[in-house]
């Protein structure tokens, strides 16, 4: 090989490495500054019992509920870490109206949330006279709803989380639409993994 191919060879080797270093540069700075929210799913979900208890016309008028839930917050991105920093709490709602709140986790200790993996919380809901303000349209249709064995809620999951690498904590709010039959067996309603851009079960941002 004559010296001049050798020279050639290396400033080739040389600057191969060079852009390599650059592209895996520029690839981590991204993945650390341009980082993808947190993504909530409810897994399982299983509802024994909803009925209005003794509302007789007047507001607030009062449900039963028994309902339990299995709530995954997910990492999406690859190489950042997050860590739960506060408690994770769902409000219950029916016809838009709050009726009851459950902590799925509490603040005890930084949770931490590995790269694409996921955190999942169960927690049963139950109360025999929970107050909620709804309206006479809103018990006609929860009327509907019981006669046909399927009820229309909403989970409302906030939290708060701290992104590796970026000196904030962020809160966040997630909206998710359920539609359950009451169920007859104890284990609960199984889902299949659905995309928050699914309805009726996403969880969304609000």
């Amino acid at each position: 090989m004559a010296k001049g191919d050798g020279e050639n060879l290396c400033l080739c080797c040389c600057l191969t490495f060079f852009i390599l270093a650059v592209v895996l540069f520029v690839t981590l700075a991204c993945a650390y500054t341009d980082f993808d929210p947190v993504e909530v799913t409810v897994e399982e979900a299983s509802l024994e019992r909803l009925a209005l208890a003794g509302s007789n016309g007047t507001t607030p008028a009062f449900v039963a509920y028994n309902l339990s839930l299995a709530v995954a917050v997910r990492n999406p991105n690859w190489a950042i870490r997050v860590w739960r920093t506060a408690p994770l709490d769902a409000e219950l709602r029916l016809g838009g109206r709050p009726f009851g709140l459950v902590r799925l986790a509490g603040a005890e200790e930084r949770e931490l949330i590995r790269p694409a993996r996921s955190a999942v919380y169960r927690v049963v809901a139950a109360a025999e006279r929970a107050p909620v303000a709804l309206g006479s349209e809103e018990e006609a249709d929860l009327a509907r709803e019981s006669s046909a064995g399927l009820f229309r809620l909403e989970i409302v999951v906030a939290g708060q989380v701290h992104y590796q690498a970026h000196p904030r904590r962020r809160s966040f709010t997630v909206r998710c639409p359920l539609r359950l039959p009451l169920s007859t067996a104890p284990a609960a309603v199984a889902f299949a993994q659905f995309e928050h851009t699914l309805p009726p079960q996403a969880c969304v941002y609000v």
